[in-house]
C-alpha cells in the first residue's frame, strides 16, 4: 500500500505540475495557435478515455506491469515533449500519448490499492482519494512556482522525472504476489 501512494503522489503531482502548463506548452513550443487549443485538449480527454479502457483490460491481468507501463510512458512523454514537440506535429502525438497514459493512472493506482489491501479497501480508498486531491494542487502550485522562477521546460522535466521515481518505486514491488 505504501507504494502505491507514493507512486500516486509522484505520477500525479509531477502531472499536475507540467499539464497545468500544457496550453502555453503547445502555444510556445510547438507553435500551435491558441484557437487549436481547447479542441486538442479535447483530444487529450478522448485519448485519457481509450488509456483508461486499455489500462482497464490490461490491469485485470497484471496489475503490477500495467502500473509501471503506465508510469514509464509518462515518464517518457513529458520531457519528449522537449525533444519532439518542437513541431506542432510532435506536439500533437506527444499530447495524445500523454492523455492515453494519463488515462489509466487512476484506474491503475485504485486497482493496486484495493488489491494491497483486501481487508481494508474503504480506507485505502479513501487515503487513495485524499492523497491523490492533495497531489493535483500541490502540482499544480509548485509547477506554478517554477514556470515564474524558472522555464515552462522545467515543469515537463520536474513531471517525467515524478513519474520516472513512481516507476522505480513501482518495479520494487515487483514480488508482491496480491499485485501480480
Amino acid at each position: 500500500m505504501r507504494i502505491g501512494i507514493i507512486a500516486t503522489v509522484l505520477i500525479v503531482f509531477g502531472h499536475f505540475a507540467a499539464y497545468t502548463f500544457v496550453s502555453p506548452a503547445l502555444q510556445k513550443m510547438s507553435g500551435i495557435d491558441e484557437r487549436y487549443v481547447g479542441p486538442l485538449l479535447f483530444g487529450f480527454g478522448v485519448a485519457g478515455m481509450i488509456g483508461d479502457f486499455v489500462a482497464g483490460s490490461a490491469l485485470s491481468r497484471r496489475v503490477h506491469r500495467s502500473v509501471l507501463v503506465i508510469s514509464v510512458a509518462l515518464a517518457v512523454a513529458m520531457p519528449f515533449f522537449l525533444l519532439m514537440g518542437q513541431t506542432a506535429a510532435g506536439g500533437v502525438i506527444l499530447l495524445i500519448v500523454w492523455g492515453l497514459s494519463c488515462g489509466g493512472v487512476s484506474v491503475g493506482l485504485q486497482t493496486w490499492m484495493i488489491k494491497a489491501a483486501p481487508q481494508a479497501v474503504e480506507a485505502a480508498a479513501s487515503l487513495w482519494v485524499a492523497v491523490f486531491n492533495l497531489s493535483i494542487g500541490l502540482g499544480a502550485l509548485v509547477g506554478g512556482v517554477i514556470v515564474d522562477t524558472l522555464t515552462l521546460q522545467s515543469v515537463l522535466w520536474l513531471g517525467g522525472a515524478c513519474a520516472l521515481l513512481a516507476a522505480l518505486a513501482i518495479w520494487t514491488a515487483r514480488t508482491n504476489d496480491a499485485l501480480r
